[in-house]
């Protein structure tokens, strides 16, 4: 990815910015930053996603920034992947919980 990208993932409890790092890689815990979502933060995107369907979306992103470093068989960065984007998941729908109603 050469530029940063931005998604509003809707979850049970808000909204959440999430915001995918340029030039980290996949497995990188720099690659993601969450911000509240403020009111109206919907138009200023093309659309919405909920959290249910962005777990696949997060699995390409990891994939689209790269596992650079790891050197590990094909089968255990395919694990790794998925367990980032499950964590990831995870971590935006606690972000949510805590920043629900203000």
């Amino acid at each position: 990815m050469e530029e940063n990208r931005r998604f509003l993932v809707r979850t049970d409890s808000g909204d959440v910015v999430v915001t995918v790092h340029a030039g980290v890689s996949g497995l990188d815990d720099g690659l993601v930053s969450l911000e509240a979502a403020p009111e109206g933060a919907g138009s200023g995107f093309d659309m919405v996603t909920p959290l249910r369907a962005f777990g696949a979306k997060m699995i390409d992103l990891i994939e689209m920034a790269g596992t650079q470093g790891f050197t590990g068989s094909p089968t255990m960065r395919e694990m790794l992947v998925k367990e980032k984007a499950t964590q990831e998941l995870k971590r935006i729908e606690l972000f949510a919980r805590r920043h629900a109603g203000g």
